[in-house]
């Protein structure tokens, strides 16, 4: 597989986040999907994609 360069997008300053706009990003496939509390207690939490919720974890998104 080759490897990407940012460099080659060619992209200006206002096109790329920043350090702090970076820790704001949430959601994808990780382990912060297994955080989120969800159920009755936490109505409007989803889980994410190929993980469900658990009332045997206290309530936390499992994987399925």
């Amino acid at each position: 597989m080759k490897k990407l360069s940012l460099e080659m997008l060619r992209l200006t300053s206002d096109e790329v986040l920043g350090r702090s706009q970076m820790k704001k990003i949430t959601g994808g496939y990780d382990a912060g999907c297994l955080e989120r509390k969800c159920g009755s207690k936490h109505p409007n939490v989803s889980c994410c994609p190929q993980t469900t919720c658990s009332d045997l974890t206290d309530g936390f998104c499992v994987l399925n």
